[in-house]
Protein backbone atom coordinates (compact mmCIF):
# COMPACT_ATOMS: atom_id res chain seq x y z
CA UNK A 1 0.00 0.00 0.00
CA UNK A 2 1.32 3.19 -1.07
CA UNK A 3 1.95 6.14 1.89
CA UNK A 4 -0.73 8.64 -0.23
CA UNK A 5 -3.79 5.44 0.45
CA UNK A 6 -2.02 4.64 4.15
CA UNK A 7 -2.20 8.65 4.76
CA UNK A 8 -6.11 8.52 3.42
CA UNK A 9 -7.26 5.56 5.29
CA UNK A 10 -5.55 6.97 8.50
CA UNK A 11 -7.21 9.87 8.05
CA UNK A 12 -10.83 8.55 7.85
CA UNK A 13 -10.50 6.22 10.62
CA UNK A 14 -9.07 9.21 12.94
CA UNK A 15 -12.20 11.24 11.19
CA UNK A 16 -14.80 8.30 11.92
CA UNK A 17 -13.09 7.64 15.87
CA UNK A 18 -13.75 11.89 16.45
CA UNK A 19 -17.09 12.07 15.05
CA UNK A 20 -18.37 10.00 18.36
CA UNK A 21 -20.81 7.24 18.79
CA UNK A 22 -23.28 8.62 15.83
CA UNK A 23 -20.49 8.40 13.14
CA UNK A 24 -22.09 4.23 12.67
CA UNK A 25 -25.56 4.94 12.26
CA UNK A 26 -24.68 7.91 9.94
CA UNK A 27 -22.42 5.23 8.03
CA UNK A 28 -25.04 3.06 7.96
CA UNK A 29 -27.50 5.04 6.51
CA UNK A 30 -25.33 6.32 3.50
CA UNK A 31 -24.43 2.48 2.87
CA UNK A 32 -28.02 1.49 2.46
CA UNK A 33 -29.01 5.08 0.69
CA UNK A 34 -26.16 4.66 -1.78
CA UNK A 35 -26.98 0.68 -2.48
CA UNK A 36 -30.74 0.88 -2.96
CA UNK A 37 -30.08 4.21 -5.19
CA UNK A 38 -27.71 2.14 -7.58
CA UNK A 39 -29.56 -0.99 -7.33
CA UNK A 40 -32.40 1.02 -8.59
CA UNK A 41 -29.92 3.10 -11.51
CA UNK A 42 -29.29 -0.87 -12.31
CA UNK A 43 -32.59 -2.09 -12.68
CA UNK A 44 -33.34 0.50 -15.18
CA UNK A 45 -30.93 -0.23 -17.08
CA UNK A 46 -29.35 1.56 -20.13
CA UNK A 47 -32.68 3.25 -20.24
CA UNK A 48 -30.68 5.15 -16.94
CA UNK A 49 -28.79 7.81 -19.18
CA UNK A 50 -29.99 7.28 -22.36
CA UNK A 51 -31.32 10.52 -24.20
CA UNK A 52 -33.29 8.65 -27.35
CA UNK A 53 -35.86 6.50 -25.35
CA UNK A 54 -38.64 8.60 -27.07
CA UNK A 55 -37.35 7.35 -30.31
CA UNK A 56 -38.54 3.96 -29.39
CA UNK A 57 -42.19 4.78 -29.11
CA UNK A 58 -41.57 6.96 -32.60
CA UNK A 59 -40.08 3.78 -34.09
CA UNK A 60 -43.29 1.85 -32.91
CA UNK A 61 -45.39 4.12 -33.97
CA UNK A 62 -44.38 4.29 -37.46
CA UNK A 63 -43.46 0.37 -37.52
CA UNK A 64 -47.03 0.44 -36.82
CA UNK A 65 -48.53 2.93 -39.13
CA UNK A 66 -50.13 0.25 -40.68
CA UNK A 67 -52.78 -2.49 -39.65
CA UNK A 68 -51.44 -5.96 -41.18
CA UNK A 69 -49.63 -8.19 -39.10
CA UNK A 70 -46.53 -7.94 -40.67
CA UNK A 71 -45.60 -4.33 -39.69
CA UNK A 72 -46.10 -5.99 -36.21
CA UNK A 73 -43.72 -8.48 -36.68
CA UNK A 74 -41.35 -5.56 -38.27
CA UNK A 75 -41.81 -3.29 -34.79
CA UNK A 76 -40.89 -6.63 -32.43
CA UNK A 77 -37.44 -6.67 -34.19
CA UNK A 78 -37.04 -3.61 -33.71
CA UNK A 79 -38.16 -3.50 -30.15
CA UNK A 80 -35.82 -7.04 -29.64
CA UNK A 81 -32.90 -5.47 -30.63
CA UNK A 82 -33.36 -2.35 -28.22
CA UNK A 83 -32.06 -2.72 -24.87
CA UNK A 84 -33.40 -1.20 -22.33
CA UNK A 85 -36.65 -1.39 -19.95
CA UNK A 86 -39.00 0.60 -22.43
CA UNK A 87 -38.13 -1.73 -25.31
CA UNK A 88 -38.00 -4.83 -23.40
CA UNK A 89 -41.87 -4.09 -21.87
CA UNK A 90 -42.82 -2.71 -25.13
CA UNK A 91 -41.86 -5.65 -26.81
CA UNK A 92 -43.66 -8.26 -24.27
CA UNK A 93 -47.19 -6.24 -24.94
CA UNK A 94 -47.02 -6.25 -28.53
CA UNK A 95 -46.09 -10.22 -28.22
CA UNK A 96 -49.83 -10.45 -26.24
CA UNK A 97 -51.63 -7.71 -28.59
CA UNK A 98 -50.62 -9.96 -31.62
CA UNK A 99 -51.58 -13.72 -29.68
CA UNK A 100 -54.15 -12.77 -27.82
CA UNK A 101 -55.33 -8.91 -28.58
CA UNK A 102 -58.45 -9.36 -26.47
CA UNK A 103 -56.51 -9.61 -23.57
CA UNK A 104 -54.20 -6.81 -24.21
CA UNK A 105 -56.06 -4.32 -22.12
CA UNK A 106 -55.83 -6.24 -19.00
CA UNK A 107 -52.13 -7.48 -19.31
CA UNK A 108 -51.49 -3.84 -19.87
CA UNK A 109 -53.58 -2.87 -16.64
CA UNK A 110 -51.52 -5.24 -14.49
CA UNK A 111 -47.86 -5.30 -16.27
CA UNK A 112 -47.97 -1.40 -16.03
CA UNK A 113 -48.55 -1.59 -12.27
CA UNK A 114 -46.02 -4.34 -12.12
CA UNK A 115 -43.53 -2.54 -13.60
CA UNK A 116 -44.00 0.51 -12.41
CA UNK A 117 -43.59 -1.45 -8.67
CA UNK A 118 -40.72 -3.13 -10.18
CA UNK A 119 -38.60 0.54 -10.86
CA UNK A 120 -39.59 2.32 -7.99
CA UNK A 121 -38.54 -0.81 -5.60
CA UNK A 122 -36.81 0.74 -2.67
CA UNK A 123 -36.95 4.21 -3.89
CA UNK A 124 -38.51 5.44 -0.84
CA UNK A 125 -35.64 4.22 1.09
CA UNK A 126 -33.28 6.25 -0.59
CA UNK A 127 -35.37 9.44 0.36
CA UNK A 128 -35.72 7.93 4.36
CA UNK A 129 -31.88 7.92 4.46
CA UNK A 130 -31.22 10.93 3.15
CA UNK A 131 -33.49 12.80 5.66
CA UNK A 132 -32.01 10.69 8.73
CA UNK A 133 -28.64 11.36 7.95
CA UNK A 134 -28.59 15.12 8.72
CA UNK A 135 -30.80 14.50 11.93
CA UNK A 136 -28.19 11.94 13.04
CA UNK A 137 -25.69 14.66 11.85
CA UNK A 138 -27.55 17.21 14.49
CA UNK A 139 -27.68 14.21 16.75
CA UNK A 140 -23.87 14.00 16.98
CA UNK A 141 -23.89 18.08 17.35
CA UNK A 142 -25.82 17.74 20.41
CA UNK A 143 -23.85 15.20 22.25
CA UNK A 144 -20.46 16.39 21.19
CA UNK A 145 -21.70 19.85 22.70
CA UNK A 146 -23.02 18.10 25.96
CA UNK A 147 -19.31 16.88 26.05
CA UNK A 148 -17.67 20.04 25.92
CA UNK A 149 -20.63 21.46 28.79
CA UNK A 150 -19.62 18.77 31.10
CA UNK A 151 -15.60 19.32 30.04
CA UNK A 152 -16.29 22.98 31.27
CA UNK A 153 -18.39 22.08 34.19
CA UNK A 154 -15.27 19.80 35.54
CA UNK A 155 -12.13 21.69 34.13
CA UNK A 156 -13.28 25.27 33.38
CA UNK A 157 -13.03 27.10 30.64
CA UNK A 158 -9.48 27.87 30.64
CA UNK A 159 -7.87 25.18 28.65
CA UNK A 160 -9.02 24.61 25.02
CA UNK A 161 -7.44 21.10 24.48
CA UNK A 162 -10.24 19.47 26.76
CA UNK A 163 -13.28 20.74 25.09
CA UNK A 164 -11.70 19.91 21.58
CA UNK A 165 -13.03 16.46 21.71
CA UNK A 166 -16.43 17.43 22.12
CA UNK A 167 -15.89 20.43 19.77
CA UNK A 168 -14.79 17.83 16.89
CA UNK A 169 -17.54 14.84 17.68
CA UNK A 170 -20.22 18.16 17.11
CA UNK A 171 -18.16 19.38 13.71
CA UNK A 172 -17.42 15.95 12.37
CA UNK A 173 -20.88 14.53 12.67
CA UNK A 174 -22.90 17.56 11.48
CA UNK A 175 -20.25 17.13 8.37
CA UNK A 176 -20.57 13.45 7.84
CA UNK A 177 -24.65 13.85 8.18
CA UNK A 178 -24.55 16.89 5.39
CA UNK A 179 -22.03 14.82 3.11
CA UNK A 180 -24.38 12.04 3.03
CA UNK A 181 -27.56 13.78 2.70
CA UNK A 182 -27.06 16.50 -0.16
CA UNK A 183 -25.72 13.78 -2.55
CA UNK A 184 -28.51 11.26 -1.86
CA UNK A 185 -31.25 14.05 -2.30
CA UNK A 186 -30.17 15.13 -5.30
CA UNK A 187 -29.36 11.65 -7.01
CA UNK A 188 -32.64 10.41 -5.74
CA UNK A 189 -33.91 13.76 -7.68
CA UNK A 190 -32.40 13.09 -10.97
CA UNK A 191 -33.81 9.08 -10.26
CA UNK A 192 -37.50 10.17 -9.60
CA UNK A 193 -37.58 12.32 -12.96
CA UNK A 194 -35.78 9.56 -15.16
CA UNK A 195 -38.63 6.61 -13.69
CA UNK A 196 -41.29 9.01 -14.54
CA UNK A 197 -40.14 9.79 -17.93
CA UNK A 198 -40.11 5.84 -18.23
CA UNK A 199 -43.68 5.29 -16.97
CA UNK A 200 -44.58 8.16 -19.76
CA UNK A 201 -42.95 6.26 -22.60
CA UNK A 202 -44.29 2.62 -21.36
CA UNK A 203 -47.89 4.30 -21.31
CA UNK A 204 -47.14 6.43 -24.84
CA UNK A 205 -46.24 3.01 -26.14
CA UNK A 206 -48.96 1.20 -24.82
CA UNK A 207 -51.19 3.54 -26.09
CA UNK A 208 -49.82 3.39 -29.53
CA UNK A 209 -50.09 -0.63 -29.69
CA UNK A 210 -53.79 -0.25 -28.12
CA UNK A 211 -54.50 1.91 -31.29
CA UNK A 212 -53.07 -0.36 -33.09
CA UNK A 213 -55.47 -3.11 -32.18
CA UNK A 214 -58.38 -0.84 -32.39
CA UNK A 215 -57.67 -0.14 -36.28
CA UNK A 216 -56.91 -3.90 -37.27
Amino acid sequence: MSNSWYIFLEALRSTYGAGGVVMLPILITGVIGFYYLYSTWIRIGRDSFRKDIHKVVERLRVDLRDSESGQALTARRHLKKRSGIVARELHLALKVALDTPADYRDYMQVRMIKTVRYIQQGTHIISVMAAAAPLLGLLGTVTGMVSTFEVITLYGNQNPVLMADGISEALISTQSGLLIAFPLTLLKQRLDERIEYLIQQLELGATVIENWIDNK
